[in-house]
């Protein structure tokens, strides 16, 4: 062979070379790419029952602060239908312990195609139908138990943990939220403490608390404080100013008429606080509101337990009862007057109603008790409950608690506010907001 034909080989050998290099080139980037796309749906399907797990935990706070609820969640006016906290907790209204209901767990599925949330409340617990097609639908449950404590510390009051599993899709393994999933669909665990808070914590000592006089006209049928719980303070009436034990009946613990007045307490006008560095602070009004709940009115409001009820000039009685009975658990925030102008008794011994009134309390029908905590906030100028713009008797059992004076200008019946220790004691570890405890997140499954 001479050399003309052996021209070429050493570029045929160079291209091979070439050719291979490429080739390693070529596979190398093609795994990387299927290894990204990989990694990517991965991400893909973490981030989903990521997202709905963290809306699953979000959802059972909203769920915990709302009202009625029918079997899909939603709400109900319907008197059979109890409240999301009434149907997965028991709260025992003596030690404010909360017991889990046992075996049943909220579900929620999210339709891609509708772009909606269909959710089941039902006491069997059936999940809810899966969505028809092929869009992206991840669910969520919740399960609710006792918090987990080491010994010798025990389970404080008001407090439930929540474990909830997020999936990409309605999947019974996957959602199991009580072992290890044996499903392919991606899963997420997240869990945290929950606990009862917002409501009135230095709750009164006395039937009538007023930072102001309390004083009756000539001429009004009377206002009869009573408090005859012997094992309490026996304090009927609590004021900064002076009563008009002349006009007003005062009894206290045993009986005894006169003998339970604490008047001309300063501590209760507690004076303005200037913001550093800002023309306003926190006025004496909001800081005496903040002795009782913690909080000023401004924050309570935003609270999400706490229902505002928008009354315009006054709220009427059945609606005060309507809001009552569809929102149990829930405190009240009256915008306007408290108008008694209907029969029949709002809250009972049971279940008492915990109630801000942004006026004035009015009793127009005879022989209504209100059961419960009534924080009362006369509008300015007067600054003072008005008893006398009512025309009927009426009673309120538990306490009230007045930012302003208690003044009669007119003839009325008499209005009886009696101190009660048990209507008191159930609020106190049965409503308020339900929050999330900082510091408790995590996302794992405890045993």
């Amino acid at each position: 062979m001479n050399s003309r034909q052996q021209r070429g080989a050493a570029t045929l050998v160079v291209v091979m070379v070439l050719f291979f290099i490429i080739s390693m080139v070529a596979a190398y980037t093609s795994r990387n790419m299927i290894f990204e796309q990989r990694t990517g749906a991965n991400l893909y399907r973490a981030t989903q029952s990521f997202e709905a797990a963290e809306a699953g935990m979000n959802w059972a706070v909203m769920m915990l602060n709302s009202g009625r609820i029918d079997d899909q969640c939603r709400p109900s006016v319907v008197i059979t239908d109890n409240s999301f906290r009434d149907r997965y907790l028991a709260i025992d209204p003596g030690t404010g312990l909360i017991t889990p209901t046992a075996a049943l767990a909220p579900t929620c599925v999210f339709d891609g195609g509708a772009g909606t949330w269909t959710c089941s409340c039902v006491a069997a617990g059936t999940p809810p139908t899966a969505p028809a097609g092929t869009a992206v639908s991840p669910a969520f449950r919740i399960r609710f138990s006792a918090p987990v404590v080491a010994p010798p510390a025990s389970v404080e009051p008001g407090v439930v943990r929540v474990d909830v599993v997020g999936c990409t899709r309605l999947d019974a393994a996957c959602l199991d939220v009580t072992g290890v999933s044996l499903s392919n669909e991606g899963r997420t665990v997240l869990g945290g403490v929950f606990m009862l808070s917002g409501r009135a914590t230095a709750y009164p000592q006395a039937a009538l608390t007023a930072r102001g006089n309390v004083l009756a006209a000539p001429g009004t049928g009377g206002l009869s404080v009573i408090n005859a719980v012997s094992a309490g303070s026996g304090v009927a009436v609590h004021t900064s100013g002076t009563v008009g034990t002349g006009l007003v009946a005062i009894t206290g613990a045993g009986g005894a008429p006169g003998a339970a007045e604490l008047s001309g307490d300063t501590g209760l006008l507690l004076p303005a606080i200037a913001a550093s560095g800002a023309a306003s602070g926190i006025t004496a009004a909001e800081r005496f509101f903040a002795a009782m709940f913690m909080l000023t009115p401004q924050r309570w409001n935003q609270m999400p337990g706490v229902l505002p009820v928008n009354c315009g000039i006054g709220c009427n009685a059945v609606d005060v009862r309507a809001a009552i009975a569809n929102n149990p658990g829930r405190p009240l925030w009256l915008n306007g007057n408290l108008l008694v102008n209907s029969a029949g008794d709002i809250g009972d011994a049971a279940t008492p109603v915990m109630m801000v009134v942004n006026g004035d309390v009015v009793f127009t029908t005879a022989g209504v008790t209100v059961h419960g905590l009534l924080m009362i906030r006369p509008v300015a100028p007067a600054v003072s409950w008005n008893i006398g713009a009512s025309t009927a008797s009426g009673t309120i059992r538990g306490a009230v608690v007045v930012d302003g004076a208690v003044t009669g200008t007119g003839p009325v019946p008499s209005l009886v506010v009696q101190y009660d220790d048990g209507v008191l004691g159930r609020l106190r570890t049965t409503s308020g907001t339900f929050f999330r405890v900082p510091g408790s997140w995590r996302d794992w499954v405890m045993p």
